[in-house]
């Protein structure tokens, strides 16, 4: 009520008060425009008041240029009227004449003509026979018509007829005055006034009525400048093209069109109403008409969609409705002058609207700002049960971006805004029906988008290849809903996404997984089970599934997707162990890319059974022995955590090892930024090894992506560890024996240059002959030689 209040008492005093506030609205908007220009003058030494002046005083010798031209194009308009009433008469009796049908209007206008003449001589002939009539039975005759009588004011005297034309113009000249009064002080005390304006609505908030100010100039500025450009890009060209077709005046028409052009929306129409009136009084025939309607609708056309979304686009932060709205409510105030200052005047009501929160309201009702974000206004539109609109939304969305991000980033928070909404409300439960019904309906919708695209691409490259969900007819992911229908929607939504990646994917209800249901469930070729749930704490439920189905197919992977656990605080392995599952996934980008995963080292694990273990080697015992004699068999903890630093900083990775390959395990006597399990071992089985494969091969591998390497897709480590970059060079002897590598890890995709394998194989190379150097020294003093880790510092370093 107070804010009502005070808006009603705003609009009351903007009202009374708008001999005031008129000049004084003019002058804050004259003061943002001269703005730029005092402070350049400022900057070339000048005095504020001396820059100020100057300001003021150009920008009122250009506004009385302007004045002068239009005043002397209208005295010349003015004269040259009287010869333009012959040829408006000429083509008003063409046009009578040459109508179709012969005179068509000529005829019709006689007849009504006759047909009034008719009517009036009955109405005479009545009137007398009344009379006469009268006259026989003795009443009195008609009385007469009263004599009209004609007051005539006396010669006007010469003060009366000074008042007379200088009256109206005492208010516009009162009007200007001000204007520049307000001008110059308000560029004299810009600071002052900013500092006042602080202090009274900061309320203490320095900084957010800093920002307000800064937004409402830098808003207020950019409109005029570009509604200036946009102006003259449409009125210089109109006068010119006018010129050249023949319209008197054309300087004072591009002029006004400039200028009317500053009224939102009414400006243009206005502008050229005037010169298609001349093109008809001056032209005898048709063709100067045409070419000025033709000329304002392509100036039109240009500006509004050319011009303006370059220049202009949208730095008032309005909506089109905002300033309509806005036209209508400071004409109403302030007339004329209100029409001209409603965009700019409405820009600050917007902002103070973003700073103030008790007019928050109008940055709403005014701004162009979406107040929805995607998935609030898709779950509207579920809500609503308006298919019609949420297709149009998520095919929208799903052109620009993708339907992986659409269901990842709108479709399946815009469910969890609606299982957010059940759980505060569990009195009404149709609204979640009607949800998760439209939701699968849009999916469905989304389903035949995707395809006729893919289709349409097909059909533009002259491609007949078959979408990737026809060429897959068996379905090894099951994905079922958890609990509720909202569950099922979401579960619909991650097995179209697998099917567009390729993968066959079948969606089974809540009921699959009760207790009664679940022992027949029909798990034949499934080789993951995604289980959906949009309930904060999916532990409880998931848990007793995840137990059952892992009694019934101990090879199937489990992945429980949590669409609605919080994203700050969750660790998805705490929650895998605890609902004995494989993985808790959060995100469907990321349960996608787990499922490919699982399923592309299921598809290799056949063709690459025996990649774990590098059984290729044929010098394999002369390899051991080498190792032996150098020391390095048992592996020597500890002794190259320096080397394995020095290289993971050279890189920039996390993880750099130095590793040796025994007759059967991998051992690490070098690590940095190993796991706390790894690192306390400091081994795995050779069959789980990622170096052997360098050994094996004697040369450098580097797997960019081992996601997409059949060498480490089956790899149990590289799967549990989340390794997505290896890089490992082979640590040889002299002999050109393979006993280890020394390899860079990343849990990110990278690039390795040509450059980087050259220098990682060099480092290995120094390593080895360290290390051979110092066993010779050993052999030959038959004592302990120092430390290979203090001596390799600095060639690990180079």
């Amino acid at each position: 009520m107070f804010t009502a209040g005070g808006i009603v008492l705003a609009i009351g005093g903007l009202y009374f008060g708008r001999d005031i506030f008129i000049p004084f609205a003019v002058g804050i908007l004259l003061s943002f425009a001269l703005t730029p220009l005092v402070n350049w003058l400022r900057r070339l030494r000048l005095p504020r008041v001396a820059a100020a002046l100057i300001a003021v005083t150009l920008a009122f010798i250009l506004i009385g240029g302007l004045t002068y031209v239009v005043g002397r194009q209208l005295v010349q308009l003015a004269n040259n009227l009287p010869s333009y009433q012959t040829t408006i008469t000429e083509k008003i009796r063409a046009l009578q004449t040459s109508a179709p049908g012969g005179g068509v209007v000529d005829k019709v206008t006689t007849t009504i003509q006759d047909l009034s003449k008719e009517i009036s001589g009955a109405e005479k002939a009545t009137e007398q026979a009344a009379e006469q009539a009268g006259t026989a039975l003795g009443s009195p005759p008609a009385p007469q018509e009263p004599i009209t009588v004609r007051l005539e004011r006396p010669e006007s005297q010469p003060l009366e007829i000074i008042q007379t034309i200088a009256g109206p113009l005492l208010a516009p000249l009162a009007t200007a005055g001000l204007v520049v009064i307000f001008v110059i002080f308000i560029l004299l005390e810009q600071e002052d006034l900013r500092d006042r304006f602080i202090k009274l609505a900061g309320a203490g908030d320095l900084q957010k009525t800093t920002q307000a100010l800064n937004d409402a100039a830098a808003r207020v500025s950019r409109y005029l400048l570009m509604q200036l450009i946009v102006n003259l890009t449409y009125g210089i060209p109109i006068g010119i093209a006018l010129y050249f077709i023949g319209v008197p005046n054309a300087v004072l028409w591009g002029l006004l069109a400039a200028v009317l052009r500053f009224i939102p929306y009414l400006g243009p129409f206005l502008a050229a109403t005037f010169p298609i009136a001349l093109a008809v009084a001056v032209d005898p025939g048709w063709s100067m008409l045409l070419w000025v309607v033709g000329l304002f609708l392509l100036a039109e056309l240009i500006s509004n969609n050319v011009i303006e979304p370059w220049l202009y686009g949208s730095s008032t932060g309005l909506s089109s409705l905002a300033i309509i709205m806005a036209a209508i409510f400071w004409t109403t105030l302030w007339g004329p002058v209100g029409l001209f200052l409603a965009t700019p005047l409405t820009v600050c009501l917007v902002v103070i609207g973003r700073y103030v929160p008790q007019l928050e309201f109008l940055g709403v009702l005014l701004g162009s700002d979406p107040v929805l974000a995607p998935e609030e206004r898709l779950y509207q539109r579920l809500l609503a049960g308006n298919l019609e609109e949420a297709t149009e939304i998520a095919e929208d969305y799903v052109d620009e971006h993708s339907s992986r991000e659409f269901y990842d980033h709108v479709a399946i928070p815009a469910l969890r805004l609606a299982e957010n909404d059940r759980q505060r409300s569990t009195t009404d439960t149709n609204y979640r029906r009607a949800v998760a019904t439209t939701a699968i309906c849009v999916v469905r919708e989304i389903e035949d988008h995707v395809r006729e695209k893919t289709s349409s691409s097909q059909e533009a490259d002259g491609a007949d290849e078959v979408p990737p969900s026809a060429a897959s007819p068996n379905k090894p992911i099951l994905c079922i809903a958890g609990r509720t229908e909202l569950d099922r929607a979401a579960a619909e939504m991650l097995a179209q996404v697998l099917e567009e990646n390729g993968t066959g994917a079948r969606v089974l209800p809540p009921i699959a997984v009760t207790e009664g249901a679940l022992a027949q469930l029909d798990l034949t070729g499934v080789e993951v089970v995604c289980l959906s749930y949009l309930h904060p704490q999916p532990q409880v439920f998931a848990r007793y599934i995840c137990r059952r189905l892992r009694r019934r197919a101990p090879h199937v992977k489990l992945v429980v997707c949590c669409w609605n656990a919080p994203p700050q605080g969750t660790h998805t392995e705490d929650m895998a162990r605890q609902m004995s599952a494989d993985a808790a996934i959060l995100s469907l980008d990321v349960c996608v890319n787990q499922v490919s995963a699982w399923l592309a080292h299921q598809e290799t694990a056949s063709d690459t059974s025996s990649s774990h273990t590098p059984a290729t080697i044929d010098n394999e015992h002369e390899r051991l022995a080498a190792m032996q004699h150098l020391g390095l068999a048992g592996g020597h903890r500890h002794s190259f955590d320096e080397v394995a630093k020095r290289v993971a900083e050279a890189f920039g990775a996390p993880i750099a090892l130095v590793s040796m390959i025994t007759e059967e395990q991998q051992l690490m006597p070098g690590a940095q930024g190993l796991p706390p399990d790894l690192n306390a071992s400091r081994q795995v089985p050779r069959e789980e090894s990622v170096c052997g494969h360098v050994v094996a091969t004697d040369e450098v591998i580097v797997s960019e992506d081992v996601t997409k390497d059949p060498r480490f897709t089956n790899n149990p480590l590289v799967l549990e560890k989340g390794i997505r970059f290896y890089a490992g060079a082979p640590l040889r002897t002299s002999s050109g024996l393979a006993l280890g590598s020394l390899c860079v890890i990343d849990m990110e995709p990278r690039e390795f240059s040509d450059v980087d394998r050259i220098r990682l194989q060099q480092m290995a190379d120094d390593l080895m002959a360290e290390l051979e150097r110092n066993s010779q020294k050993q052999d030959d003093q038959g004592a302990p030689a120092p430390t290979s880790a203090q001596r390799l510092k600095q060639d690990a370093s180079s």
